[in-house]
């Protein structure tokens, strides 16, 4: 169950990829969002473990939150400045990578995944 809620983040990363504009000879960074969901969901269910007390979890929840926005808006920034030097689309496909990888790590910390479950477990 755990492994199939995994692979529906990451067709729902997928998804969300084509919000960000993606240069069309680096179209491969979609999948790069896909694999940052499905690694940031399982290792977010490995820190909700340690995670515990009410004022943790939010605080995680937050820095979070503030990683994931930073991280697409530097993506956005860096998009817009339209080199096409090696670095620079290495520097988009991480910064892609990375915001899809704290999304990923959301996830587990909000109630999402526990009605998802609910609502399989019901069908």
């Amino acid at each position: 169950m755990n492994l199939l809620l995994t692979i529906a983040f990451g067709v729902v990363g997928l998804v969300l990829s084509y919000g960000f504009s993606v240069p069309p000879d680096v179209s491969a960074f979609r999948l790069i969002a896909a694999v940052g969901v499905m690694v940031g969901f399982q290792l977010g269910q490995l820190a909700r473990r340690f995670v515990r007390p009410r004022p943790k979890r939010f605080l995680t929840l937050i820095v979070s939150a503030l990683f994931f926005l930073y991280f697409a808006f530097a993506y956005v920034q860096t998009f817009q400045i339209g080199s096409a030097n090696t670095s620079d689309i290495v520097n988009l496909g991480v910064l892609l990578g990375l915001s899809f990888f704290w999304l990923g790590f959301l996830l587990p910390f909000t109630r999402v995944p526990n009605a998802i479950q609910s609502l399989w477990s019901k069908g």
